[in-house]
């Protein structure tokens, strides 16, 4: 082999070896965060993690003020459920209102953005704030969960 062809290959292996550890690192990077969020929506996390806030002056105090952020936490969720319910009745009457105007690409546009939407934030939804850009729902229509404003059936 020729020098050239040598440090052909050297470099090549080194960019691959870099590009496979940068992305394994931000797969793990990703991941813990979106584990640490998805423990911040679910019940326990939440209350949890206002006691913690709040730090208690004894357990008395800890006692008297976790079913008060419960309650709390519980009303929440409830209206994110209706809220989900509301956006999704929302996005199927726009498809029907829209349906006789769009062509078949049209509607297939429509429905693949409508796809990328987020839904709402809720136990485990591990979904952010932001562009709808990198964050998928499953189908708009509730099949599977996922879309506008579609909670998991």
């Amino acid at each position: 082999m020729t020098t050239t062809t040598k440090s052909l290959v050297l470099l090549a292996f080194t960019l691959i070896v870099g590009f496979s550890l940068g992305l394994f690192a931000d797969a793990t990077l990703v991941r813990g965060r979106r584990d640490r969020i998805n423990r911040m929506g679910r019940p326990p996390g939440m209350v949890d993690h206002l006691t913690q806030v709040i730090r208690p002056r004894d357990s008395a105090q800890a006692t008297a003020i976790r079913p008060i952020i419960q309650r709390a936490v519980d009303g929440n969720e409830q209206i994110i459920r209706q809220t989900n319910e509301r956006l999704r009745a929302n996005m199927d009457s726009l498809r029907v209102t829209l349906g006789p105007s769009l062509d078949a690409d049209q509607k297939a546009r429509l429905e693949q953005e409508l796809t990328r939407m987020p839904r709402m934030g809720g136990p485990g939804s591990g979904r952010g704030r932001g562009g709808p850009r990198g964050r998928r729902g499953g189908p708009p229509d509730g099949r599977s969960g996922g879309g506008p404003g579609v909670p998991p059936p």
